[in-house]
Order: C-alpha cells, then sequence, then structure tokens
C-alpha cells in the first residue's frame, strides 16, 4: 500500500496542478553521496573496534608469556604424577602462581620467592603466617574469592586450589589454558610433608623443598625431645561462637598439633572424628586438663569462646577452669592447614609448660 499524499500533493491537485516535490537546500549530490557512504562504514568500523577489543582482553587472559630462558630450565618441560593417577604436564617453571587459599598460600611462599607469586588471596592478611606487616608477600595483589575472571586478570601460569574450591570456576581457569593444580588440603604432619614434595617438584623448587623439609624434621623433634614435660595431659580444641560449641576430633589439624604438643586428644581418644558438635554436657564429660580455644587478640585480649568459658555457670566445674588451663591461640593458628601445624603444636607447648603442674 502506498503512502498517503502529503497536505502539499493534495493542494497541488485541487488547483489543477502537478505536484513536484520541492529540492532540498544544502549539500551537492557528491556530498550526499559521501554520506550515505560513511553510513555504510561508520557500523563496520565499530565492528571492528569491538572484535579487537574481545581479542585483546582475550589475550590478556592468557598464560604470560615464557622468556626464553626458561624453556631450557634444567628439568623441563616435566610431567608430576599426581595422587589421583594423572599427571600435570609443566612446560617450564611457573612464574605467575597462584595459591588460592591462605593455607596453601604458606605452603606456595615457603618455596618460591615473592616475585614468582602473581596473586594471593586476600585472606592471608588475617589467615596465613605472611600475616605480619612488612611481610614481602603481602605487597603482592590480592584477590577476594576464587572465581576465574578475577584470576585470569592476573596472567598465571600455574593456579594451586584444594578440593574444596569451586569446580566451576577450576574449569574454566583450565578452558583459559590455565595450569590448575588441584591438592588436598593437608591436615596431618605427614600431609603436609606430601605436600610441600609435590609443590617442590611443580615449582622446580627442590632445593627450597628439602630445606623446608629439613627445617620442620628439626622442630618437630626439637618438641619430640621436650613432650615428658607434658606427659599424661588431656586436652580438647573446642571453639563457640555463640551458637554452640565444636569440637575437633580424630583426623583434623587440631588433633594434629596436640599430639605434636605431647598431649593426648581427649575428643580423639572419646571416638570423635573431624569436626563436630559438641555440648556443655559433652564438654564436662570429657573434662580435659586443657582446653585450647581459638581467638587470642591484640594486646593479650581473648576471643569470644574463652570469654564464654570463663562467664558460663554451667561450664565451672570443667578441671581446665579450675586449675586455669584455658589456652588461647590465634585464629590463624588454631584453623591452619599448613606447615605451621608444628607453628601451632610449638605454641601450645610452651603455653601448657607454663601452667601449674596438674594434680593427680
Amino acid at each position: 500500500m502506498s503512502r498517503p499524499p502529503s497536505e502539499a500533493a493534495r493542494a497541488a491537485a485541487a488547483a489543477g496542478e502537478a505536484h513536484v516535490p520541492p529540492r532540498r537546500a544544502g549539500r551537492p549530490r557528491a556530498a550526499r553521496a559521501s554520506l550515505r557512504l560513511l553510513g555504510w562504514l561508520a557500523p563496520l568500523l565499530l565492528l571492528a573496534v569491538i572484535v579487537w577489543s574481545v581479542a585483546d582482553t582475550f589475550r590478556a587472559a592468557k598464560p604470560a608469556p615464557r622468556a626464553a630462558a626458561d624453556a631450557a630450565a634444567p628439568g623441563f618441560p616435566r610431567s608430576v604424577p599426581l595422587a589421583d593417577g594423572t599427571t600435570l604436564e609443566l612446560a617450564a617453571p611457573p612464574r605467575r602462581i597462584v595459591p588460592a587459599s591462605s593455607g596453601l598460600a604458606d605452603l606456595v611462599c615457603a618455596l618460591a620467592v615473592p616475585e614468582r607469586i602473581a596473586a594471593l588471596p586476600a585472606q592471608v592478611r588475617d589467615y596465613s603466617g605472611l600475616r605480619d606487616p612488612g611481610n614481602p608477600y603481602l605487597a603482592r595483589p590480592q584477590f577476594e574469592s576464587y572465581a576465574a575472571e578475577p584470576l585470569l586478570a592476573f596472567r598465571p601460569d600455574l593456579v594451586i586450589t584444594d578440593r574444596w574450591s569451586s569446580v566451576e570456576t577450576t574449569a574454566r581457569l583450565q578452558e583459559a589454558g590455565v595450569v590448575v593444580l588441584v591438592m588436598d588440603g593437608p591436615e596431618k604432619l605427614a600431609d603436609v610433608r606430601t605436600s610441600l614434595a609435590l609443590l617442590a617438584r611443580v615449582l622446580g623448587a627442590e632445593d627450597a623443598g628439602r630445606t623446608a623439609l629439613e627445617g620442620l624434621q628439626e622442630r618437630v623433634k626439637a618438641l619430640a625431645a621436650s613432650s615428658p614435660r607434658r606427659a599424661g595431659r588431656t586436652a580438647v580444641a573446642y571453639s563457640n561462637g555463640g551458637t554452640g560449641g565444636w569440637i575437633a576430633g580424630a583426623g583434623t589439624a587440631n588433633d594434629e598439633w596436640i599430639t605434636l604438643a605431647g598431649l593426648h586428644d581427649a575428643a580423639a581418644a572419646a571416638g570423635r572424628k573431624g569436626h563436630e558438635r559438641c555440648s556443655y554436657e559433652e564438654l564436662l564429660a570429657l573434662d580435659p586438663d586443657v582446653i585450647v580455644v581459638p581467638g587470642l587478640l591484640a594486646g593479650g585480649k581473648v576471643g569470644g569462646t574463652a570469654r564464654l568459658l570463663a562467664s558460663e555457670p554451667a561450664l565451672q566445674s570443667l578441671r581446665a577452669l579450675r586449675t586455669g588451663s584455658v589456652v588461647v591461640l590465634e585464629s590463624w593458628l588454631y584453623d591452619t592447614v599448613s606447615q605451621h601445624i608444628v607453628t601451632a603444636a610449638e605454641r601450645l607447648a610452651a603455653a601448657v609448660d607454663a601452667l601449674p603442674a596438674p594434680a593427680r
């Protein structure tokens, strides 16, 4: 259907005149043709800019390019066997490493200099052995969560994560060409040793790995030599944030540092496994010589669990409360899953040695 005639056309027809549309004043015909050409070219130019931008973003997400010297690094390329039967293929020593948790950061940073760390989780500021002000590792970039886009922005060539982390993020990183090592979080000293040995092999840091393992062994020997002073004492690791108590039993890092300190874990001895709920009645039944809690704050102040134990009337018959044998560890040490299991054992041993001898 044709468009209806304009008002000018209708008026001209009524006057018996043929309607001739007026010519537009302004640009000549050649200029108008140029404008039409530009009208076609502008979308094409915009599309080219978008394609270039996407390609540049993709290039930025790829792992950092290698120096030629890396390709000739001794022992590389290498295939590292993993516990699940697979192998990790490494063309060269990783130079832009991203550990995904504070425990893994402790392990990795014991083996790699700060310049090899592309980024660290922000939790290292509060929950790692790197937390002291002035530590050079804290100057490295940090991220808040284990998500693909923020991590890819650091252009990592190796991401080290654990089996608790998002499998979707791990898959996305691998799709982007990043090598990802998925590890089990260490709960026992044997796990720590295995993790350090594996990471030393992956990072090409065998010398640093041997030094770290030898240092741990010497510290464990010192703990064992001093353990007779603490022989026979029982302990539990207990926490209560105000919504109910939790106790750490067999198979936990807490159980490991209690044992390394030369104490007997009353929760593990009672058959408790992992981290379990613990009522006041259950804690009273265990009645350990020493209760270890998290929450040592700046200035020697204590956190909520220690204050609750001190103020709860129903718990005042506990032996540890009657003898002043509540040991407060810094929260990061209480929760550590790294080589600092030994550090926690050393702090606990020193604190117990300072307590009065138990009356039997």
